[in-house]
């Protein structure tokens, strides 16, 4: 009895230096990660071209991977799909930047026309109301809240546009400088991606290779799925609405469709702030215009949903629209242009690692239930 109550003692201090090592493991891991998390805060602006290229990188892997099926080399198909994305750039760059602009410009230069013949519809329908139902006194209300609301918008809007046109010259020129990095990041990220796949292995412990190859496989569905299901839905939304308002003849349709497609990055957003510009220069038209207008953003809201995402996404969606905007404004606000555009794959990684986690709990269970 003695002898037990000495060995239970002597088990003590044991305990409390393993749980103390513990801790001890457990802040040597968070202050590296704070100091990372600090150094990156530091380097974001050197990081961008890095980041992007590797972001491209891992959206384009399949198209190349789709060619060395065929029977291509894989330095060959590489090097098609950098070629075709080239091409595409210079598309952006020389034909379609430079258009977007220039709308933009105008859309600055004539918006307090457009403000002025919408209020006026409004007052004018308000004032109709009031010929037939005087106790309403719409359109002294309406006049006073316009008039309150709209009171510098004008200028507001000058100014806003004024910006987003700095704002995008300034992206233009860290762009042309990311050009000179970009570009060999992304293809020697793609060429070398099955070495830089063995290095991480390597690196790892060797009796956990099989459990963080999962965990990378679970991470991969996640965001592969998001990244490039999101950059084809937004393309299409884009190029929709763009096409769909050329055609009825709504002004500015390249802003309005490079705007709803941006958004669409947060899923189903793209048609709903596409709608809103659109409406306001469909109004001043005619009627027709505002039903075609709904009609085209409604179709393409609907196609994206049944048609489209099911395709390019499959059943697993990735990440919930309110986790895209949160992670997007946390990432803007803390790491700039960096945090903007690694917020979606840090939120994807987070939430492969959390569905990893619950796989890994289900099979323990399992595992315990069938003992």
């Amino acid at each position: 009895m003695i002898h037990k109550t000495h060995e239970r003692e002597s088990r003590l201090p044991e305990a409390r230096e393993e749980k103390v090592t513990e801790w001890l493991k457990r802040f040597y891991y968070l202050l590296i990660l704070v100091l990372a998390l600090y150094l990156v805060y530091l380097l974001r602006d050197v990081l961008v071209p890095f980041v992007l290229g590797g972001l491209l990188a891992y959206a384009l892997t399949p198209a190349a991977r789709f060619l060395n099926k065929r029977g291509l080399s894989w330095k060959l198909s590489v090097v098609i799909v950098f070629l075709a994305l080239l091409l595409f750039f210079a598309l952006l760059f020389f034909l379609i930047i430079p258009e977007a602009l220039s709308q933009l410009k105008a859309l600055a230069s004539s918006a307090p026309r457009y403000i002025e013949d919408f209020v006026g519809k409004i007052l004018e329908a308000a004032r109709a109301l009031d010929a037939r139902y005087p106790e309403l006194r719409l359109a002294e209300a309406v006049e006073d809240f316009l008039r309150n609301f709209l009171g510098n918008f004008e200028n507001y809007l000058q100014t806003i546009t004024k910006n987003i046109l700095n704002l995008v010259s300034l992206f233009m020129s860290v762009l042309f400088l990311g050009f000179v990095v970009t570009p060999f990041a992304l293809y020697y990220f793609m060429v070398d991606a099955a070495k830089i796949r063995g290095t991480l292995v390597r690196i790892l412990p060797r009796e956990r290779h099989r459990e963080y190859i999962e965990l990378l496989r679970d991470v991969d569905r996640v965001v592969g799925n998001f990244i490039r299901g999101r950059l084809i839905l937004s393309l299409f939304v884009g190029s929709t609405a763009t096409v769909g308002l050329l055609a009825m003849g709504i002004e500015f349709p390249l802003v309005i469709g490079i705007i709803a497609g941006i958004a669409d990055v947060i899923p189903y957003l793209g048609p709903i702030v596409g709608t809103i510009p659109a409406l306001l220069f469909a109004s001043t038209k005619s009627l027709w215009h505002v039903v075609g207008v709904v009609a085209l953003f409604s179709g393409i809201n609907f196609i994206e949903g049944v048609v489209v995402t099911p395709r390019v996404m499959g059943k697993e969606t990735g990440l919930h629209p309110v986790t895209v905007l949160f992670a997007l404004l946390v990432g803007g606000k803390l790491f700039g242009a960096l945090g903007v555009i690694a917020a979606i794959p840090v939120a994807g990684v987070l939430k492969g690692i959390l569905l990893h986690q619950k796989k890994t709990k289900q099979k323990v269970t399992e595992h315990g239930n069938t003992l």
